[in-house]
């Protein structure tokens, strides 16, 4: 049948060593695991049924009465039963229920693709074209070596290839891509890609946050230059103003910003910043020692 195909010499030759070599390796090996399936299963199955006959039989009171019967039956329980556990683990060691199916399911994959091809159904009906054996014979070496490569990677080392293309131009990076790669645009055009009320919110919080800002330096200014001009031990009275300056300074009201939820959030809480700072000042003042009547008359 190969040889009456429409093919050239060169064609028919790796048909004839790829495709058909491959497909009678594969029947072999089916057939190999086929006997080794079948007959393991056969022994683990009808070796459970008898091992507890076999034990019961050995506790009957015939085999007391008969001690050499009973030491039969001693020795042959325990030889099947050591040879079920053999093969159930030699099934299991081995993998065979699995290659045996997936040998069996390759093999009809290889013959179904041979039979389509021969006679130019299925995926070689040409969709559109006349199909011929010549036009459809790399499509059939392209799904023959899939199938292959497939049975490789399930039998003996699974290989995982990414799906993505790499961009023309992009360099190979051989190391494992643990993190997203940078953008390839300039910020300045990322910037112009945000909406406008977003850009607003975020101008208004930073507007807001250097206000409140300013605010506590000049708090601490004043608090400073107030402690400076006072004795070493002030009164009362210092330590009231000094409260009093900073207290006022860092509630100043700030500039109006954008009215949106985020923003006021935001700004409630660089105002309740300030005034603990203020107050932490203040309280700082106020725990200096009381000096006499005398000194705070002079203040």
């Amino acid at each position: 049948m190969l040889q009456s195909l429409d093919l050239t010499d060169v064609e028919k030759e790796i048909i004839q060593t790829r495709f058909l070599s491959m497909l009678e390796n594969f029947q072999k090996r089916a057939r190999q695991y086929a006997a080794l399936f079948f007959v393991g299963h056969f022994i683990i199955t009808v070796g459970s049924l008898f091992v507890p006959a076999l034990l019961s039989i050995q506790n009957s009171t015939y085999a007391t009465n008969h001690s050499d019967f009973g030491g039969q039956v001693y020795w042959i329980t325990f030889a099947l039963s050591l040879l079920v556990t053999m093969c159930n683990g030699m099934l299991t060691l081995f993998k065979v229920d699995k290659k045996y199916y997936f040998l069996n399911t390759t093999m009809e994959r290889l013959r179904s693709e041979g039979w389509q091809y021969v006679g130019l159904t299925g995926r070689y009906s040409g969709h559109g074209i006349v199909p011929t054996h010549q036009n459809q014979f790399l499509t059939f070496t392209h799904y023959i070596e899939k199938i292959k490569m497939k049975q490789v990677e399930e039998e003996y080392y699974k290989m995982e290839e990414k799906s993505e293309k790499a961009q023309p131009g992009a360099p190979a990076s051989t190391a494992i891509d643990l993190y997203p790669l940078s953008p390839d645009k300039p910020l300045s055009m990322m910037k112009q890609a945000v909406p406008g009320p977003v850009q607003d919110t975020v101008q208004s919080l930073l507007q807001a946050q250097e206000v409140d800002l300013r605010g506590l330096s000049r708090a601490n200014t004043q608090a400073r230059l107030l402690l400076d001009a006072t004795p070493s031990s002030p009164g009362p009275s210092v330590s009231a103003a000094v409260f009093s300056a900073a207290t006022s300074a860092a509630s100043a009201p700030s500039a109006p910003s954008a009215a949106s939820p985020y923003a006021s959030s935001v700004s409630f809480v660089l105002d309740q910043d300030s005034a603990g700072t203020a107050a932490s000042i203040g309280s700082a003042a106020s725990s200096t020692p009381i000096g006499n009547a005398k000194e705070d008359d002079e203040v």
